[in-house]
């Protein structure tokens, strides 16, 4: 992930507990002054030792924060980087089934970026399974977070669940999005 992620973090915890708990993450996190950089790479261990941090410092549930800032890293995007949310498809599905190209094509802007991997199957009408596979287990609350943010976004009466993730494969997670 890059900066504008990073961003979309700051303004979550800035919007929800103050900048003095920012300024508390920051530290206890060690964050770079760059952190914020558009053009700095950071891994997705990041959102979570700052995910934990808030939870620990502000007492708020682990999964509620990793929610929120899913849903924080849409709502960041679309006000301050619509190019973004634009390139992905004029609605719901569109964005979804342009998830995994839209990151390949991110790839070549950014080269440094190991973007998160999307597959899409289960094609229907008014329905797909979005897969999610990572090193990081416990996504599945910060992907939540995005996906009900998404809804939000194109507001769209659309019903976000996890499935069972495939038992051969521990770090994918799995969602059914109706709509």
């Amino acid at each position: 992930m890059y900066g504008f992620v990073n961003n979309a973090i700051k303004h979550y915890v800035n919007d929800n507990f103050g900048n003095q708990i920012w300024r508390e993450v920051k530290q206890q996190c060690a964050l770079s002054p760059s952190f914020l950089d558009a053009d700095q790479p950071y891994s997705e261990e990041t959102i979570f030792k700052i995910a934990e941090t808030v939870s620990k410092i502000t007492q708020t549930p682990l999964n509620k924060v990793l929610e929120d800032i899913g849903a924080s890293i849409i709502s960041t995007l679309a006000e301050k980087y619509k190019f973004l949310m634009e390139s992905r498809g004029e609605n719901l599905k569109d964005y979804l089934l342009n998830l995994p190209n839209f990151h390949n094509r991110i790839m070549l802007i950014y080269p440094e970026l190991t973007p998160p991997e999307f597959r899409i199957s289960n094609v229907a009408h008014n329905s797909l399974h979005l897969h999610y596979s990572s090193d990081r287990e416990g996504i599945r609350d910060f992907l939540k977070g995005y996906l009900d943010g998404l809804v939000k976004i194109f507001c769209e009466p659309a019903i976000v669940e996890p499935i069972e993730s495939p038992a051969e494969s521990r770090h994918q997670e799995v969602f059914k999005i109706n709509w």
